[in-house]
């Protein structure tokens, strides 16, 4: 009974892990050799999903556009956490921390639909913010070139809050004697960062690396609702997403299960990839 117990209130989490996660993602993955329209009978077809997959044009098209969004906005997402960050654990400015803590953190807190009808309003063409300033109309959601921008603009603009409070959490685990170490030694601000600041956030950039790649790798809804003309985006701005959805509807439930682990796959190569980065280093 002592050995049994915990497992007894670990159980239902166990059980619903099993059924909504498990089951599904290895019978999506059974699923991904079969024809198979939601009903009736499966043919078997072996890699016949993948192999179309790879020479669909379609789908090269949705990861590259997802890819631009998750690169687009994971440098400037990942430079301006850390700067604010760094600014807010400053004792100069720390007697504000309760008004622009919340401020930076806020744009996490909205909606995400009541967001992107704002950002729309903003770039919209005929009666947007940078429209009536330019005295012309500018096709920010209308553009291909232009669309991808703004989806990047409202992922730097939502992220920067989440990945704020991630680094401020951080730099709180660097003792402030070794910072007042280096300043006695006379290493200036930016020495300090360098040399001892960001070797010993290592862990947390890690962290917020692979959870920032998996969470964009993902993306839906925000280009959904921002570029959305009548019904979906055009596929030149697409996300990855949408071949899953648009074979479902299709009726093509193992060429979705199919594009679905081609994403898992291509996950499990970024994550790889950063590990390998960060390897050698104590974390």
């Amino acid at each position: 009974q002592r050995w049994f117990s915990p497992y007894l209130f670990i159980l239902p989490f166990l059980v619903s892990y099993i059924l909504f996660f498990l089951y599904p993602a290895f019978y999506s993955l059974y699923l991904s050799f079969f024809r198979y329209r939601g009903y009736g009978s499966a043919t078997f077809i072996g890699f016949a999903n993948y192999k179309n997959l790879f020479t669909y044009r379609t789908m090269w098209m949705c990861l590259g556009n997802t890819l631009w969004y998750f690169i687009g906005s994971f440098v400037p997402v990942m430079i301006i956490s850390f700067v604010l960050a760094l600014m807010v654990r400053s004792r100069s400015i720390a007697r504000w921390q309760a008004v622009y803590k919340p401020l930076i953190f806020l744009p996490q807190v909205c909606a995400v639909v009541a967001a992107s009808l704002c950002f729309k309003i903003i770039f919209g063409a005929r009666v947007g913010v940078f429209s009536q300033l330019a005295g012309r109309a500018i096709p920010f959601l209308s553009e291909p070139s232009l669309m991808k921008w703004v989806v990047v603009v409202m992922l730097t603009w939502r992220g920067i809050g989440w990945y704020f409070i991630i680094f401020l959490s951080g730099l709180t685990t660097i003792n402030d004697e070794i910072l007042e170490a280096a300043k006695i030694d006379g290493a200036g601000s930016v020495a300090t960062t360098w040399m001892i600041i960001v070797p010993m956030m290592k862990p947390t950039f890690m962290l917020a690396f692979i959870t920032n790649a998996i969470g964009s790798l993902k993306i839906y809804t925000e280009p959904n609702l921002l570029l959305a003309q009548f019904y979906d985006p055009p596929m030149q701005v697409a996300p990855y997403i949408n071949l899953i959805i648009n074979s479902m509807g299709g009726g093509q439930f193992g060429m979705a299960s199919a594009a679905g682990w081609i994403l898992v796959l291509v996950i499990l190569i970024l994550t790889l990839f950063q590990l390998r980065l960060f390897q050698g280093d104590e974390l």
